[in-house]
């Protein structure tokens, strides 16, 4: 009986480097959500913009799924490796969006990182990476 049960085996979640678009997407926009330790309505909206303007026939369905697996991923993720996860998706981005993708995501993700009103030490690490790694400029008023 035991066979088919899923009892005691862990959720299996792609890897970067097999990430659909939106996937690599959500998941470095979740990363921003969970920089200060929780993700709120504002930012959840904040997303949903980003993903809807950059793949407007997206699947609302499999948008959140991949959402709800960007946070139980990173949640698993120790601390210290969580900005080689983030360089690992932001490479997969590098891979699969268009260059005028990148430049519409640069916005979307300083509209991400303020639309809480609190600009955090460690979300403007990963704005640091997104630049350095898709050479994009990401402007943030850090005096929010």
């Amino acid at each position: 009986m035991g066979w088919f049960s899923k009892k005691g085996k862990e959720p299996e979640f792609n890897i970067p480097s097999n990430m659909s678009p939106i996937e690599a997407v959500t998941h470095l926009c979740a990363s921003i959500h969970l920089a200060d330790g929780q993700a709120d309505y504002e930012e959840r909206e904040s997303w949903v913009n980003a993903i809807s303007e950059l793949f407007p026939e997206f699947s609302e369905e499999r948008a959140d799924r991949f959402l709800n697996e960007a946070y139980q991923v990173l949640g698993q993720t120790a601390d210290n490796e969580k900005m080689n996860y983030i360089s690992s998706v932001l490479n997969r981005i590098k891979i699969l969006l268009s260059a005028e993708q990148i430049q519409v995501l640069g916005p979307k993700i300083t509209d991400l990182i303020e639309t809480d009103g609190i600009v955090m030490t460690a979300e403007m690490e990963i704005a640091k990476l997104v630049e350095t790694q898709l050479g994009i400029s990401i402007s943030v008023n850090e005096d929010l």
